[in-house]
């Protein structure tokens, strides 16, 4: 779950901010007489617009500065996307309108997009976890998203949250929360958030916010009273969200790719006879970026398609090899190791034809500078991928794969471990 903008990079305008720049277009273009005591205050400046029924046609459609909600996403954005495409969160709740998280899935190559009810979520759960953003969407609906308490008693949005939080109750039920950001600046949709909150029992809420214990409790004094229930284990960290959230990722990644390792440990053991070291388990302290790199690759899909896993699948020949490349003094590296000079990259390549797995990795040159693939599981027919006359590595027109691809035989041969 969470709440407010995830901090630390974004620049995501405050309310106050866009209460401003909107009271600012509107004093100058067409009142100049405009209350100025609404300048400071976004939710009595969108019900002054409603009281003139005009918060669709003039607020909405013509002073909200929807482009300062287009930015680059951050880290925090990344690592909730990532959760959700391999449903290591098993949802997330947003009370922002901005698609930074829809953006950085789409980077990775999901079709990913946010829900407006919990029925949408209930559909979008199957093909990730799906992310609840009942306050409304810059990209999709946007003349319904939600900017006065007024709005509350409309039709349309009273139904979406209503089933918003039928959704909720039903599948937030005894489940880990983590919020960042002690829920909205808004007061009334703390009120929504922590009454469809009441029924779920939380197994434990952990906050992720700088504000001290005693701003947290004044700004959300329900959730704070749900978060601190009997029976519910609580923690506060006071951090960044985008620094708590890359945090965590990285030790999920660097833990998913341990499993791929020790997946290999007995196999290795048993044809080598040498006992692995136990830092050969360990993954060097690259960014969650690399690492995510690298799981990609061990899951045997290319820079255009998302790591999808929770946890490995078919890992130990894969593992194997990895433990064979550390065991003769291979050094990690971001795109995969370095042995007596050459870059060795290893991807999962179980239950795969090597000709018909290379062809899926045609990708940007920076992806592939290896010299050696090694899709470790993959079995040579000794067959073309494409009849066609095949390309060359870094070509805009034509490209190919990079780099001498081998099954894991030929590369314990050509590497001689």
């Amino acid at each position: 779950m969470r709440g407010r903008p995830v901090d630390g990079g974004s620049s995501l305008p405050s309310a106050r901010s866009v209460a401003e720049q909107c009271f600012d277009k509107y004093r100058l273009e067409s009142d100049p007489n405009c209350d100025i005591a609404l300048r400071a205050d976004l939710e009595a400046l969108a019900e002054h617009f409603a009281g003139l029924n005009t918060l669709q046609s003039v607020f909405i459609k013509h002073l909200v500065p929807w482009r300062a909600f287009v930015r680059p996403p951050n880290a925090g954005h990344a690592a909730i996307a990532d959760f959700l495409i391999t449903r290591a969160a098993i949802a997330g709740i947003s009370s922002n309108y901005d698609a930074l998280i829809e953006r950085r899935a789409w980077d990775y190559g999901s079709d990913f997009q946010g829900s407006l009810d919990g029925d949408e979520a209930t559909v979008d759960a199957t093909q990730h976890g799906p992310l609840l953003k009942f306050h409304g969407c810059s990209h999709r609906d946007r003349l319904s998203t939600i900017w006065a308490r007024s709005q509350l008693t409309e039709p349309t949005i009273a139904a979406r949250i209503h089933r918003s939080r039928i959704w909720m109750a039903a599948n937030l039920r005894q489940k880990d929360l983590l919020i960042v950001g002690f829920w909205s600046d808004w007061e009334y949709l703390n009120a929504i958030i922590s009454s469809a909150l009441e029924s779920v029992q939380p197994l434990s809420v952990t906050v992720v916010d700088l504000s001290p214990a005693d701003v947290l409790q004044q700004k959300a004094p329900e959730l704070w009273q749900i978060a601190h229930a009997e029976n519910v284990t609580f923690e506060h960290v006071q951090e960044s969200g985008a620094d708590a959230l890359d945090e965590l990722r990285r030790a999920f990644s660097a833990n998913y790719l341990r499993q791929v390792l020790a997946a290999g440990r007995v196999i290795f053991e048993q044809t080598t006879g040498i006992v692995c070291d136990a830092a050969w388990l360990d993954m060097a302290k690259f960014d969650s970026e690399t690492l995510y790199g690298w799981r990609r690759d061990a899951e045997g899909v290319s820079t255009a398609e998302p790591a999808t896993r929770i946890r490995p699948g078919n890992s130990e020949a894969l593992g194997f090899f990895h433990l064979l490349l550390r065991r003769a003094g291979a050094t990690q590296r971001a795109d995969g190791y370095d042995l007596n000079g050459r870059v060795i990259r290893v991807i999962n390549g179980a239950e795969a034809v090597l000709s018909s797995l290379r062809a899926k990795f045609v990708e940007p040159p920076v992806a592939m500078t290896a010299d050696i693939v090694v899709a470790a599981g993959a079995t040579d027919l000794g067959v073309p991928s494409n009849v066609v006359r095949s390309g060359r590595p870094g070509d805009l027109v034509r490209p190919e794969t990079g780099g001498r691809w081998l099954d894991l035989p030929s590369a314990r041969a050509e590497l001689n471990i």
